[in-house]
C-alpha cells in the first residue's frame, strides 16, 4: 500500500504517543450543505396540463413530466432541482410554450429555456407566503394568478418578472377573498372562490377600484371554471353552473346562474376540462360527462371515483384524471393505469439506514416502506393506519429492523427477506413483556403504544412503551429475553417519548417529567430470561436548567456530551458544571426541536418544526429551510446518518431528504479528521475511513504502541487493512497525516470488527 513506514517518531517528534491519543479532532465551521437530493410521493395529484407530447403533473410531492406515449419519460422536480415548492396546486403552459406552476408556500415557478427554474415570492406585509392555487396566461405577457387573497396581475417581461397589480378587492366580494380558479378567454378575465364568480375586461386600467368587477354571490363555494361550447361553467361544493347570456355591466342576480342537472348523485365538481361537444367533470362521484342533453359517469375498472380531482386532455380524445393518492388515469382505447411510483406518502414520522443502505421509512397513516437503489417497497404485513399509526423504526447492529406503532405493539423483520412469511414477527402483549392500555374498568387491553425504539450498541433493543397498564415502562428484548423496567425501579412518566440507549444505561426523554436516566447492572439476561435487578433512575427537569419538561429528542454525541431537545428548545449538558445550558438556535429555527443526530465529524444536526441547524464543533451554525436549500420540507421529524456513505436522511412531514456529510478539506493538516469515526470494520464493508486532508497530502496508520499498519494516499482513505491487505483487528489506531509542505498533523480511529 506505499513505501515503507518512517518510524513514528520522525513523524511526530515532539508528541508522546499518549498525547496522540487524548486528541479529540472537530470541524471549526458548519459545511454549506449543497447537494440535495428528494423522496417524495407525487401520487397526490393536484392539477395536470397537457403541452406538446409532454403531460405536466402537480402534485403535493412536486411536479412530474411525462410522455404519455413512452412509459419510462418521466422526470420528476423538486426544491432540490431548484423549483419553488413542492406542494403544488396548479401547472400551466402559456402560449409561448413556457410552463408556470406554484402552490402553497407562496413562490412562484418559471421554467427557463435552459431547463432551469426561477422562482418568484409572493407574500404579505408580514413576509407571511400567500398561497398560490392557479393561473392563466393573457395577452401581453401578463399571467393572472388566482391566489388566497385574491388575484395578481405578473408581468413575465419587466425585470424578469415581477407582481404589477394585486386585487383584493373584488366587486362585492369580501375584502381578500379567497380566489380558487382563474380563466382569460376573448378578451374577459374570470375568478372564482369561496365567495362566488367575479369577472373583469383584461384591459381595464382600473381593475383597483372595486366597482370595476362584475360579481355574483350567493351561488356555490366554486372551486373551477372553464368555456364549454360557447358558455361559462363554474363547479363547486354545490355542484356545476352555467352563465345564461348576460353582457358584462349589466345588472346581475343569483338567477342568472343556472344549476346544470347532471347524473344521479352527483353533487360536488373538482375539475372542468372541455373536449369538443363533451364536458368532463372529476368529482367524489367519478369521471362525469355532461352532452348537450344528457349526462353520465364514464366506469374506470380498478379506479377509487371518490379521489378524482383533476381532468385534462390532449384535444385528440386522449383523457388524463388525476386520482388523490393513487397517481394518474390514461384514456386512450381504453383506460390504463400510469403507475408514478414514491414512498406511501409524503409525511415521513421516523427513518433509519441498514448496513446495506437502504433506508427504512416510517409514515403515520400509511405504515412502513424501505428506499432501495432508487426503488420503494411496502411492508404490506405492518399494520398502521389514522387510528394506530406508525411511530418509529431503529435498525439493529445485526441488521434487524424493528418497528414500533401507536397501538399495535412492535415487529422484527429480516431485512433479507421482509416480504416472506417468515421474514417478519409481530410482538404485543401475548408473547413479550410489552404492555397495553388499560380499559375502562382497569383491565389491560392489547392496544400497546410503543413512542420509540432504540437500539443500544450491542444490539438489545428498547421500547418507550407508554400508557401501560401497570404504570411508566422501559421494555427491552436481548436475543429472545424479555424484561422491562417500570414504576417499581423509580420511573415516573407514563409517556416516555425519545430513547438513546447505551450499554449501561437508558436517557428517556418524556413529556411531562423532563430527562430521565435509567443505569442498570449487566448481565441483563441469562439462559434465556430476565436477570432480577432494580435500575437507578437520576432526573432532570426545568429545576435542573432544561428548557423543558416536554422532551422530544435526545442524543449523547461522539464526545459523550448530552443533547437534549424539548418543545421550547435545546439544551447540552456541561459535566463539570452538572447542568443544562440553552443554546441558542438561528431564530428562524424556531423553538420546536424533534430530532437530534451527530455525524462522523461529531457535528450536531438539529431537526426543529421550522427547518434543520447543523452545529459545528466550533459552535458555528449553518440553518436550512425549504426555501433557502434543498431540504423537502420545513417540519423535520428525523434524522439519520449513514456515515459510511457519507450522507445524512433528513425526514420531513413533506417529503425525504438526501445530503452529503463529507466535510471540505482542512485549512491545515492539524485540523484534519477521519469519519466514520468509529469504523465497523468487516470482510464485506464497502468503503472505508475518509479523512478530510488537503490536497497531495499522505496518511500513516500506527498501533498505539507505534507500530505501523499502513500509508496511503489520503484522497483514498484508509480501508481497515494494513499493508499485507490483512484486515485490522478491534481498537485505537494513530493516524499522521503529512501535508503537500511537509508538515504534521495528527488524530485517532476506533475500529470495531464485525463478523
Amino acid at each position: 500500500m506505499g513505501a515503507p513506514h518512517p518510524p513514528l517518531s520522525k513523524l511526530v517528534s515532539s508528541l508522546s504517543v499518549v498525547a496522540i491519543v487524548a486528541l479529540v479532532a472537530t470541524p471549526t465551521a458548519a459545511e454549506r450543505l449543497s447537494h440535495w437530493t428528494n423522496y417524495t410521493d407525487v401520487r397526490e395529484v393536484t392539477a395536470l396540463a397537457a403541452s406538446g407530447d409532454s403531460l405536466w403533473v402537480a402534485s403535493r410531492g412536486g411536479l412530474v413530466r411525462l410522455d404519455p406515449w413512452d412509459t419510462v419519460g418521466e422526470r420528476r422536480f423538486t426544491n432540490a432541482d431548484g423549483l419553488g415548492g413542492n406542494d403544488l396546486r396548479f401547472v400551466t403552459v402559456d402560449s409561448q410554450g413556457t410552463l408556470w406552476t406554484g402552490g402553497t408556500n407562496g413562490r412562484l415557478s418559471h421554467r427557463r429555456s435552459d431547463a432551469r427554474w426561477d422562482t418568484y415570492r409572493f407574500e404579505n406585509d408580514n413576509g407571511i407566503p400567500i398561497a398560490l392555487n392557479a393561473a392563466a396566461p393573457g395577452p401581453d405577457g401578463f399571467l393572472w394568478i388566482a391566489s388566497d387573497v385574491g388575484v395578481h396581475k405578473f408581468d413575465t417581461q419587466r425585470h424578469g418578472g415581477e407582481i404589477k397589480e394585486t386585487y383584493t378587492r373584488i366587486g362585492e366580494w369580501p375584502d381578500g377573498a379567497a380566489v380558487r380558479d382563474i380563466m382569460v378567454r376573448d378578451g374577459l378575465l374570470w375568478a372564482v372562490g369561496d365567495a362566488g364568480v367575479a369577472r373583469a375586461r383584461l384591459d381595464d386600467p382600473f381593475l383597483l377600484d372595486r366597482s370595476h368587477w362584475q360579481t355574483w354571490t350567493g351561488i356555490s363555494a366554486l372551486s373551477t371554471v372553464t368555456v364549454h361550447v360557447g358558455s361559462t361553467y363554474a363547479g363547486g361544493t354545490g355542484g356545476l353552473f352555467v352563465l345564461a347570456d348576460v353582457s358584462l355591466g349589466e345588472p346581475v342576480g343569483d338567477s342568472v346562474w343556472r344549476r346544470v342537472p347532471l347524473a344521479p348523485g352527483v353533487t360536488i365538481v373538482r375539475d372542468l376540462h372541455s373536449d369538443g361537444d363533451t364536458l368532463w367533470i372529476a368529482s367524489p362521484s367519478g369521471l362525469v360527462w355532461y352532452g348537450a342533453s344528457n349526462a353520465g359517469i364514464d366506469d374506470i375498472p380498478g379506479a377509487t371515483a371518490s379521489r378524482f380531482v383533476s381532468v385534462t386532455g390532449a384535444g385528440d380524445g386522449t383523457l388524463w384524471v388525476g386520482e388523490q393518492g393513487m397517481g394518474l388515469w390514461q384514456r386512450g382505447g381504453g383506460w390504463s393505469r400510469i403507475e408514478l411510483a414514491g414512498p406511501l406518502d409524503n409525511a415521513f414520522t421516523d427513518i433509519a439506514v441498514g448496513e446495506d443502505g437502504r433506508v427504512w421509512c416510517m409514515h403515520a397513516g400509511y405504515g412502513a416502506d424501505f428506499l432501495s437503489e432508487g426503488h420503494w417497497t411496502k411492508l404490506p404485513f405492518f399494520e398502521a393506519g389514522p387510528s394506530f399509526p406508525g411511530t418509529s423504526v431503529a435498525v439493529a447492529p445485526n441488521g434487524e429492523i424493528w418497528l414500533g406503532s401507536w397501538g399495535t405493539g412492535a415487529w422484527r423483520v429480516n431485512p433479507s427477506a421482509p416480504l416472506s412469511d417468515t421474514g417478519h414477527t409481530h410482538y404485543d402483549t401475548l408473547n413479550s413483556t410489552l404492555r397495553g392500555v388499560s380499559a375502562g374498568g382497569g383491565q389491560s387491553t392489547n392496544y400497546v403504544v410503543l413512542l420509540d425504539v432504540s437500539v443500544d450498541p450491542l444490539g438489545r433493543v428498547w421500547f418507550a412503551n407508554a400508557f401501560a397498564d401497570l404504570g411508566p415502562a422501559l421494555v427491552f428484548t436481548d436475543q429472545g429475553c424479555w424484561g422491562r423496567f417500570d414504576s417499581t425501579d423509580g420511573l415516573v412518566s407514563a409517556q416516555p417519548t425519545a430513547l438513546w440507549a447505551e450499554p449501561d444505561r437508558v436517557l428517556i426523554g418524556t413529556a411531562d417529567a423532563g430527562l430521565v436516566e435509567l443505569t442498570y447492572a449487566e448481565p441483563l439476561c441469562s439462559g434465556g430470561e430476565p436477570v432480577p435487578q432494580r435500575g437507578h433512575v437520576r432526573e432532570w427537569t426545568t429545576k435542573d436548567f432544561l428548557p423543558s419538561d416536554n422532551v422530544r429528542a435526545v442524543l449523547i454525541d461522539r464526545a459523550d456530551s448530552v443533547w437534549v431537545g424539548t418543545n421550547v428548545g435545546l439544551a447540552r449538558y456541561a459535566s463539570d458544571r452538572r447542568r443544562f445550558f440553552d443554546i441558542a438556535l438561528p431564530s428562524e429555527a424556531g423553538l420546536t426541536i424533534n430530532a437530534l443526530a451527530a455525524d462522523a465529524a461529531n457535528r450536531i444536526w438539529v431537526g426543529t418544526s421550522l427547518g434543520l441547524v447543523v452545529i459545528a464543533g466550533d459552535g458555528d451554525m449553518a440553518y436550512y429551510n425549504s426555501t433557502n436549500s434543498g431540504l423537502a420540507g420545513d417540519a423535520v421529524e428525523a434524522i439519520a446518518m449513514d456515515n459510511r456513505r457519507g450522507t445524512a436522511w433528513i425526514a420531513t412531514e413533506t417529503g425525504l431528504s438526501q445530503t452529503r456529510t463529507a466535510l471540505p478539506p482542512a485549512d491545515a493538516v492539524d485540523e484534519v479528521i477521519a469519519y466514520p469515526n468509529p469504523f465497523d470494520l468487516s470482510s464485506s464493508t464497502s468503503g472505508g475511513v475518509q479523512f478530510n486532508a488537503p490536497f497531495g497530502s499522505r496518511i500513516f496508520i500506527f498501533t498505539v504502541d507505534g507500530r505501523p499498519v499502513a500509508d496511503l494516499d489520503a484522497s483514498v482513505g484508509w480501508d481497515g487493512r494494513g499493508d499485507q491487505g490483512e484486515l485490522v483487528a478491534s481498537g485505537v489506531y494513530l493516524f499522521v497525516v503529512r501535508g503537500p509542505d511537509g508538515e504534521h498533523g495528527h488524530g485517532k480511529i476506533a475500529v470495531r470488527r464485525r463478523p
